[in-house]
């Protein structure tokens, strides 16, 4: 299993400060030295009882089926792919946290194809998250998202944030809810019934660590701070902990129907070979051939073409090719981009930009925001912004909404938060100091199978996502380099439709 790690914490503010001008001001090098300054005083137990078995414990799983299926039934022999992201802010952000996941997902599903990512951003609630959310997830391509965050519940984040996922993505959501911190004699209960509320309403799995954790507390005899680093962050035994209770809601649970199918839906090359064809797929020009249950061509004269209605479209292959092949969308080649989460101000893992939007169309390249000048308080500056294809694009201050000469980058003052990180971390921002992000394809207008070195695996490629979620075609048309081969195709079609 591939572990790709983003841990992000929160730390107390006194550790904040000292490690404001650390070289390595990574979180998890921010997690590493805090850790090693509790457990200096509180070396973590040996071991942990498991947890008592769930109250409802015939139920758990029941909102996971499609990703909980695709772990539960690989096989050493037929490896399925599974994308898992960890998102929200520090509790779900810590290493300890994901390398526990990583650990219960190899044990229980030890022959899944999982690449795990954490992308949280510790410190970042709800009313943060909901900015940075369409850079790191809308367009994740995940199968599980692990989500937690604080906040959110009153001013309508959560119902913003949930709607978001369920109108870019078709993935499974396993939402928690809050442990209890060193404050609480027993959780908040209005909380913990808000997110009961959200996860039923867009059909997420439900941690319920809000009740889960106190009955572990009492059952084994353990006060709050035992499973905590701090007065909210849970030391290496309480991530142990959380991911026991998270990770046995990821089970297959046949008890309960799969809509899946009306998500994400599977055609295969095969059967539109049949002179009777009701198959979304058609070949035209040179004819294909059929090897194997696979469509193979070497032909520029050959094209597939699919029709249909989502905003993603898989590619599967089970035949090594040794050619390529042109993508088209909608009879032209595909053009969607995405930003990436601009990267992070001085002295800290927040990006110094939560959010970066656009009027006119995208095209790949890398941006800039210079800092040109700016006050002792950091509340007032001006800045420029450079695309290495577009060029100087203009200049903005924290006075007003930036919209550059091309329309590629909009920027809200509120998303400039170079105050907020220096109230936080006491790092200000210097005249000089540059932002980053880039624009990069959501789509792959040149096909080449993957190297198959693994024949176990089952191989799928993303060949567009991003598009309007609604009716389609994509063409399949071989370069005439070599025999390329397509065994069938995964369409994806989230539930919301604008």
């Amino acid at each position: 299993m591939s572990i790709l790690k983003f841990p992000l914490v929160l730390l107390t503010l006194s550790a904040l400060y000292a490690f404001g001008q650390e070289k390595d001001f990574s979180q998890e090098a921010a997690e590493k030295e805090a850790l090693q300054k509790y457990e200096a005083a509180h070396p973590p137990r040996d071991s942990m009882p498991m947890p008592a078995p769930a109250e409802q414990e015939a139920f758990l799983g029941a909102h996971l089926v499609r990703s909980a299926t695709l772990l539960a039934t690989s096989t050493a022999q037929r490896r399925l792919p599974v994308k898992i992201i960890i998102y929200g802010q520090s509790i779900t952000g810590s290493s300890l946290f994901t390398a526990e996941m990583s650990n219960y997902l190899k044990a229980h599903f030890p022959h899944a194809d999982i690449t795990l990512e954490n992308r949280c951003i510790g410190g970042f609630g709800a009313s943060q998250i909901i900015r940075t959310a369409p850079h790191d997830i809308f367009n994740a391509n995940a199968d599980l998202i692990i989500f937690h965050v604080y906040g959110g519940e009153k001013t309508g984040e959560l119902e913003e944030l949930f709607t978001g996922i369920r109108r870019y993505t078709t993935a499974d959501v396993l939402l928690m809810n809050h442990h209890v911190n060193g404050d609480q004699k027993k959780p908040n209960e209005t909380s913990a019934a808000y997110l009961r509320y959200i996860a039923q309403k867009y059909d997420c799995e439900l941690a319920d660590i809000s009740a889960e954790w106190p009955v572990y507390l009492e059952t084994n005899n353990l006060a709050p701070k035992d499973l905590l680093r701090d007065n909210v962050h849970p030391n290496r035994n309480g991530n142990w902990l959380l991911a026991q209770l998270v990770g046995r809601h990821i089970r297959y649970n046949p008890l309960f129907p799969n809509p899946s199918y009306r998500s994400v839906q599977t055609y295969f090359t095969a059967p539109a070979f049949d002179k009777v064809n009701t198959s979304p797929i058609s070949y035209s020009g040179t004819p294909w051939r059929n090897e194997k249950g696979t469509a193979v061509s070497d032909s520029r004269n050959s094209k597939m073409k699919l029709t249909f209605h989502g905003n993603r479209v898989d590619v599967i292959t089970e035949l090594p090719s040794t050619g390529t092949a042109r993508i088209l969308i909608d009879g032209k080649p595909p053009t969607a981009y995405t930003m990436t989460r601009p990267s992070a101000g001085p002295g800290t893992w927040w990006p110094g930009i939560r959010k970066v939007s656009h009027i006119k169309p995208l095209i790949p390249e890398d941006w800039t925001l210079k800092i040109e000048s700016i006050n002792a308080d950091t509340t007032v500056f001006t800045y420029s912004v450079h695309g290495t294809k577009t060029g100087n694009d203009g200049a903005g201050s924290s006075a007003e909404t930036f919209v550059s000469k091309s329309g590629r980058v909009v920027i809200e003052p509120s998303d400039v938060i170079f105050a907020n990180i220096k109230n936080t971390f006491k790092t200000a921002v210097p005249v000089g100091f540059i932002t980053h992000w880039s624009v990069v394809p959501m789509f792959v207008d040149t096909f080449r199978a993957p190297d198959m070195t693994d024949k176990k695996k089952l191989y799928k490629t993303t060949l567009v996502w991003g598009l309007e979620n609604g009716v389609h075609t994509l063409e399949v048309v071989p370069n005439g380099d070599g025999a390329v081969g397509v065994t069938g195709f995964e369409v994806y079609r989230p539930g919301v439709e604008d």
